[in-house]
């Protein structure tokens, strides 16, 4: 029985040990994560606004700096602003918040949203509506890594946030469940 009860406590402790090299092997490729589904744009000109319904949390990280970053952003699919460059933030992974204005004014594009220039004047007419934003490198003899995210921007949301759990307790979840499948198994064999 304490055989028995050994083996299952190593399988579920390689499973976790797995289970943690994967998500630290997930986390080096390119990824873009908005923390809301919804953000509520802010009226007038005062920047930056108060109020946390005013703010777009937002983390982004993975790239490999041998290569350009490019970024297109969309507004219910109207193009909006695209770009490459080898200039990276200061740190991998990066996180910043974003506001978004209830209409466009003279340089709100470049002086609020999202730094560089972006097109208003042929692009889309408002700020509001959903926001795609996609990121991406070439890197030759490599499949090119990608990452999007899109959420919306609405004079009111009405939409509620959700809970969305941290990859950590992600993984002692999944290596409790692998644990406990492996000690079920022992058990069922040694039955037989």
């Amino acid at each position: 029985m304490k055989k028995n009860w050994l083996r299952g406590l190593l399988l579920g402790v390689s499973m976790a040990l797995l289970l943690g090299g994967g998500v630290a092997l997930a986390q080096d490729s390119l990824f873009f994560i908005a923390y809301k589904d919804c953000v509520q744009c802010w009226p007038g000109m005062e920047f930056p606004p108060t109020g946390n319904q005013y703010l777009l949390p937002f983390k982004l990280g993975g790239w490999d700096t041998n290569y350009e970053l490019c970024t297109r952003i969309t507004i219910d699919g109207a193009l909006f602003r695209q770009h490459c460059s080898d200039e990276y933030p200061d740190t991998d992974p990066y996180s910043d918040t974003w506001a978004f204005p209830c209409e466009w004014y003279e340089d709100a594009a470049s002086s609020f949203l999202l730094g560089g220039e972006a097109s208003v004047a042929n692009g889309p007419p408002s700020p509001l509506g959903t926001w795609k934003y996609e990121l991406w490198q070439n890197i030759p003899g490599r499949p090119n890594p990608r990452a999007e995210a899109s959420w919306l921007v609405a004079r009111v949301c009405e939409v509620e946030e959700e809970f969305v759990p941290e990859p950590g307790t992600i993984m002692l979840l999944g290596s409790g469940l692998a644990g406990l499948a492996g000690y079920a198994t022992l058990r069922w064999r040694t039955r037989e």
